[in-house]
């Protein structure tokens, strides 16, 4: 860097750019300059172009999608993607005794989870309204596992469902008998206190829930309960690890209602 000295009215010219820097003052520690530059020479006070070029940044930032936007649900499913092969591998590296791979993967669905965290704060917010002429369908969730729950019901809303969710099955039958009665129940079958079996069967003992669609979705296979299928039992069965794309469908096809 170039140190020089200058009294007032002495300068600085810079040829190469048509450019002179006049000292006008000197006054305590702050000097005062006067610049004769041409148009096309940007002159700018170093606080202003930090501030610019910091806007500038932030503009060039990538945008994180709406909530319940296409482009919003497609990283959301990638998302939940790399976190269940994550964990899939994660699983084989442990039978295997892979103990520092193993911690790799691990670390890296962190990272995943961590980011569906972020979108599950975002999917808090109101769901994207419905169309007009789309009646909004209701549904109960009945999940001990928060991070599951929360992660499907967000889900369910930015495909336009109204969702509510409890912890287990006594809070599940606390919540239909004080609510408005859903169109359907989510319902896991491993519960605390009031598990998934005895729940359906309380509410296929009860004529004010006749006719209340019961989606089951549990680890194990139907027959590992003896529930019923259909309307005295369970409607349909959906085994975990969950296929959220098949759950909706298969919603949209019991209930009639639009992704």
């Amino acid at each position: 860097m170039l140190v020089v000295s200058r009294k007032p009215n002495e300068k600085l010219v810079f040829p190469g750019i048509d450019t002179v820097v006049r000292v006008v003052s000197v006054k305590s520690n702050v000097v005062r300059l006067g610049i004769d530059a041409p148009p096309d020479v940007a002159v700018y006070r170093e606080e202003l172009l930090t501030r610019i070029a910091a806007s500038e940044s932030a503009a060039n930032e990538p945008h994180e999608p709406p909530a319940g936007s296409r482009e919003f649900r497609h990283r959301l499913r990638n998302r939940l993607n790399a976190a269940a092969i994550g964990l899939a591998l994660l699983e084989r590296q442990q039978r295997a005794g892979m103990t520092e791979a193993a911690e790799a993967t691990l670390a890296r669905v962190n990272e995943e989870f961590s980011t569906l965290q972020g979108y599950v704060e975002r999917m808090a917010d109101p769901p994207a309204p419905v169309r007009k002429t789309a009646k909004v369908r209701r549904a109960l969730l009945v999940e001990d596992d928060r991070n599951e729950r929360e992660l499907l019901a967000g889900f369910l809303r930015v495909a336009g469902i109204d969702v509510a969710s409890v912890g287990d099955g006594s809070e599940a039958l606390d919540y239909l008998h004080t609510h408005d009665r859903p169109d359907a129940v989510l319902l896991d079958m491993g519960l605390p206190r009031c598990d998934g079996p005895t729940t359906v069967r309380a509410l296929r003992h009860s004529p004010a829930h006749a006719g209340l669609k019961i989606f089951a979705v549990s680890g194990y296979p139907p027959e590992h309960f003896g529930l019923d299928h259909g309307p005295t039992g369970i409607d349909r069965w959906f085994q975990k690890p969950l296929d959220p794309e098949r759950l909706l469908v298969e919603l949209d096809r019991e209930l009639n209602i639009h992704a």
